[in-house]
């Protein structure tokens, strides 16, 4: 009789990065970087009841082979707009020696459009709402901002709270309703090995966002040692 050893954070990133395929020869770093980021993410959200999802790029490698895209450059999650406010309070905590939080701090205005840069505090960003962020390496999780309402046309006074629809930012960065049973109940997954929250329709939003064929096909592929689009 035998039993499974129990393996390290570290040990667990490791196993997981053998399945991912690498074509430059700075690869590896960056996808070790990306699921480290991730991992600690997950364990803050944990620690400090953040409830989020992965999404976008980050729930396309989740649908397409189980964890990390290998050509991927950072990673995805989504919080309810208000959540953000957390976000800050964390920030201002000793939270972590390789980690910060950077909250854009414009998060209130709906439209990315109207936003600014903020590049002396280090925000180079206006379309997530906040960015989680290796002190050193500067890899990051993108923390997009989902609604219980349509930021840009809906009544916030008359519309219910918690509607038969989220709205969040489609692949151009307009905004998109869609059904929040895909998204609730929340359901814990294993991304490359590490514990995540996902919704609980990941096919769906993908589908609405990317379309059909990016459920099983990716659109970059290695050419003579460079990730470049498909066919």
């Amino acid at each position: 009789q035998t039993t499974n050893a129990i393996l390290s954070d570290e040990e667990l990133l490791e196993k997981a990065l053998k399945s991912v395929p690498t074509c430059q020869p700075d690869d590896r770093d960056r996808q070790r970087y990306l699921l480290h980021g991730l991992q600690a993410w997950s364990q803050l959200a944990e620690k400090y009841n953040i409830q989020y999802w992965i999404s976008y790029g980050t729930l396309i490698g989740f649908i397409q082979r189980g964890g990390l895209l290998p050509h991927d450059l950072d990673t995805d999650i989504m919080i309810m707009f208000n959540d953000t406010r957390k976000l800050i309070e964390i920030s201002k905590l000793n939270f972590s020696s390789t980690y910060e939080i950077k909250v854009q701090p414009q998060w209130k205005i709906f439209d990315d459009r109207y936003r600014s840069y903020f590049r002396e505090d280090g925000i180079d960003f206006v379309a997530p709402n906040a960015r989680f962020i290796h002190l050193t390496a500067r890899y990051h999780v993108d923390i997009y901002p989902v609604y219980d309402f349509n930021p840009i046309y809906a009544n916030r006074s008359i519309e219910k709270q918690e509607s038969e629809n989220l709205t969040a930012y489609d692949n151009d960065y307009k905004w998109l309703s869609y059904p929040r049973r895909w998204t609730y109940p929340l359901k814990t997954c294993y991304f490359s090995e590490i514990k995540v929250m996902c919704p609980a329709q990941p096919e769906k939003f993908i589908e609405l966002v990317y379309g059909t064929s990016t459920l099983a096909k990716s659109n970059r592929k290695c050419l003579e040692g460079n990730w470049v689009k498909a066919d």
